[in-house]
């Protein structure tokens, strides 16, 4: 067996791997399965698989075989000494969750035997001849590197460097920034970096921020949701310090854009037309009596969230142990073995990456749209209950009863949509609605009539409902669908 050559972390890259850990599954220090969770752990695991010519160990050695690979634990025990089998699995599984390293297949020639392995992911590799973090300008520190743990356009990926590659229709730099996501570049200019392309996000509000040029801080700035000044176009973002007045920079190349925006979905709901008053309310007719709905103002609190489902916390063994999964258990089961210790929802996103349909199976049919958070914006409507309505674009979409508050209903129901509803045993209900809120808030879309008697809007449900018979999704429950 040869001798590994261990090359020692470089400080940015260490500091980024344990800032990525800590936000994605919980703060340094910490116990899993009683095994210490620490800084130096994490470095020395990345070590040991960066010494790997392929980055991949195994997790488990068959004893009196020559020809194995060396595993993980064996290489953790040259390092730390002692006992490492508990923490390389511990380990490993850290290292995976936080999207550092992803499981794999290791062969060993002398049996042919496949065991479990863990691979380290490109962007967390390096070389010999690597050393510290080098951006080509001696204004860039690499303390400055602790903005790359989140992609300031997905709010998700980590920023990769990229070397040795230039992008079409951009002059060439020494490196540019790659998010490992949604596919976000930046190229370093000077002090700051500039945006130049977005590969798969559909968010239009990012297409103000292309080609604009800001330094690390105000990017950071924007992941916190602490939006500096709008920039003007043709000119430099400003920074939030003050700095001497600069000339109008000539602007780059037009920056490559992938991927178009998405259309609106397509509202499910039976066509219809309503009359409206003066004040904007809708007048909807029932088979004895007419409705007056007026439109709710909703108070938008944080931007799209894109690939929700991906942040589910719950193992895919878990998830699977649920009733509405029981049809689909034992496929998963065979082929997906190696994936139910692991997060159901790094799980979705990978087999949605390898284009594998049947990470839709785990979602409810709206599960992967886009959402975003709202609350009702008058706060005296918020503890009324009645009936509310759900019409756009000349559908008719939804009908229930509201017998708690239409706060309960509309702003913790369907404004605040967490992972786990977008999975089958989730909220449909909820997702729908608030993924067409999403894409409609500058219409009205959802409308209220009020009442106090729970026996009269049990009435007046029946009523509607018996005129409109073919509304999809409405089963009375807001919580179901």
């Amino acid at each position: 067996m040869t001798t590994p050559q261990y090359l020692p972390i470089p400080k940015s890259i260490h500091a980024l791997a344990c800032e990525t850990v800590s936000r994605r599954i919980e703060r340094l220090p910490f116990t899993r399965n009683t095994i210490e969770i620490t800084e130096e752990l994490v470095g020395v695991a990345l070590e040991s698989l960066n010494a790997e010519i392929t980055r991949t160990l195994s997790l488990k050695t068959i004893s009196g075989d020559a020809g194995v690979r060396p595993d993980l634990a064996a290489r953790l025990t040259d390092r730390r000494g002692g006992d490492q089998i508990a923490a390389a699995a511990a380990i490993a599984q850290i290292l995976i969750q936080a999207g550092i390293a992803e499981p794999a297949e290791v062969l060993d020639t002398a049996t042919h035997t496949r065991m479990q392995g863990i691979r380290l992911l490109p962007a967390w590799t390096w070389h010999i001849g690597s050393g510290e973090v080098s951006h080509g300008s001696e204004h860039y520190s690499p303390s400055d590197d602790t903005w790359l743990a989140r992609c300031p356009v997905c709010k998700t990926g980590i920023l990769g460097r990229v070397t040795g590659k230039r992008l079409f229709g951009i002059p060439p730099t020494d490196f540019y920034l790659d998010c490992s996501h949604c596919g976000a570049k930046f190229v370093p200019d000077k002090e700051k970096f500039r945006l130049v392309s977005i590969a798969r996000i559909a968010d239009p509000r990012w297409r103000q921020y292309l080609n604009s040029c800001r330094t690390p801080d105000e990017w950071s700035a924007l992941t916190r949701e602490e939006t500096p000044a709008r920039p003007t176009p043709g000119r430099i973002a400003t920074s939030r310090y003050r700095m001497a007045p600069k000339k109008p920079e000539t602007p780059l190349a037009t920056p490559v854009v992938h991927r178009q925006e998405k259309a609106a979905p397509r509202v499910d709901g039976i066509p219809v037309t309503f009359s409206t008053l003066r004040d904007g309310s809708l007048v909807v007719p029932g088979t004895t009596k007419t409705l007056y709905f007026r439109p709710v103002k909703v108070r938008f609190l944080r931007a799209t969230r894109h690939d929700l489902f991906c942040h589910a916390e719950r193992t895919l063994g878990q998830m699977l142990e649920h009733p509405a999964y029981a049809g689909m258990k034992s496929l998963f089961v065979t082929e997906y073995a190696r994936y139910l210790p692991l997060r159901v929802g790094p799980v979705a996103e990978e087999l949605r990456k390898k284009n594998d349909p049947r990470y839709k199976v785990l979602l409810n049919r709206y599960g992967d749209r886009d959402f975003c958070s709202f609350a009702l914006e008058d706060s005296l409507l918020a503890g009324r209950k009645g009936i509310l309505l759900g019409f756009v674009q000349g559908r008719l979409f939804y009908i229930t009863a509201c017998h708690t508050t239409f706060g309960d209903l509309v702003t913790t129901t369907f404004g605040n949509i967490t992972p786990d509803k977008c999975y089958c045993n989730g909220d449909e209900t909820a997702c729908r609605i608030n993924s067409l809120v999403t894409s409609f808030r500058d219409q009205p879309l959802l409308w209220i009539h009020e009442m106090d008697d729970d026996t009269a809007i049990d009435v007046a449900i029946a009523d509607l409902k018996k005129r409109y018979v073919k509304v999809p999704g409405d089963s009375g429950d807001p919580g179901k669908s």
